[in-house]
């Protein structure tokens, strides 16, 4: 007994310091633009992904994860919105990894054909791309920190929030999808879950936002053009009303538009998603 006791003892106190460790740690790099390289698996990596990150405020008290779509760059983002220019100007630091062909699944399975990297890419940004952001003073659980992206990335943001509770106080989706059974015969998610036919309970149940609906829990912006022709409207627009009606009480905002599906729409999104993001932010009871 005396023994279970001290040991309680050293495993709160050391929980303690890790809690003022995290409550007060700053953010080691620099305002401007950084590239870091993290691992593609933690034992026997197979590459690199690279990492760019914009500091514009050293404390780090506002940090943004900018997913891209399916083989899209990550500097696409900056390269073609003005998404640079006003973060900076609000005071939020950039964090944008290359996601290459992920479709931010959680698992592989035997019948997957397309692996983007060791680790699946949900997997990845739980695992090892946030603890390694962490050890740099971004991503803390008592900052304010969003994840948004587009296309496949806006899927993937919807389920970075959903895979890692507790760090992400909002999010934005622009031209997502939600719900894989409505494209039952998708080349991306057939060539990772396998035909729909076959593995039914995988596209029902694994990585798919629709089923997981009642586990949403922070506010959420949805964005998506009418004239899209990639990724259909219906997705935001069924995902959004389900939501609405589960969870009344959360923020959920839609902004729909006759666009399409590219850089032109999304840079019209700029502004919206951070302003939606600057009144979640005071909504908090920050200045």
């Amino acid at each position: 007994m005396k023994r279970f006791f001290l040991l309680t003892i050293v495993l709160l106190a050391a929980g303690m310091v890790c809690c003022s460790h995290q409550s007060q740690a700053q953010c080691t790099l620099a305002p401007g633009l950084h590239t870091i390289a993290l691992p593609d698996a933690v034992i026997n990596p197979g590459k690199t992904i690279p990492i760019d990150i914009i500091i514009s405020d050293s404390n780090c008290k506002k940090n943004i994860l900018v997913l891209p779509g399916w083989n899209f760059s990550r500097k696409r983002w900056i390269e073609e919105t003005s998404l640079r220019q006003e973060a900076t100007k609000r005071g939020y630091n950039l964090i944008l990894p290359e996601m290459s062909v992920t479709i931010y699944e959680s698992q592989y399975y035997p019948e997957t054909k397309r692996k983007w990297a060791k680790t699946p890419g949900s997997q990845w940004i739980k695992e090892i791309c946030i603890p390694e952001l962490q050890k740099r003073g971004l991503l803390l659980s008592n900052q304010f920190n969003a994840v948004m992206g587009l296309s496949t990335g806006g899927r993937g943001a919807v389920l970075t929030a959903l895979y890692n509770k507790g760090i992400f106080k909002a999010a934005a989706s622009l031209s997502g999808d939600f719900d894989q059974t409505r494209m039952k015969h998708d080349k991306l998610m057939t060539a990772v879950y396998g035909p729909y036919e076959y593995y039914k309970n995988r596209w029902e149940n694994v990585d798919n936002p629709f089923a997981m609906i009642a586990e949403w829990n922070i506010p959420l912006y949805l964005g998506h053009g009418t004239r899209d022709t990639v990724v259909p409207h219906e997705q935001t627009k069924i995902f959004y009303e389900a939501l609405k009606k589960a969870k009344p009480d959360i923020t959920i905002t839609i902004n729909d538009c006759a666009c399409g599906h590219d850089f032109i729409y999304w840079n019209s999104e700029v502004v919206p998603v951070l302003d939606f993001f600057d009144t979640i932010y005071k909504k908090a009871g920050n200045k």
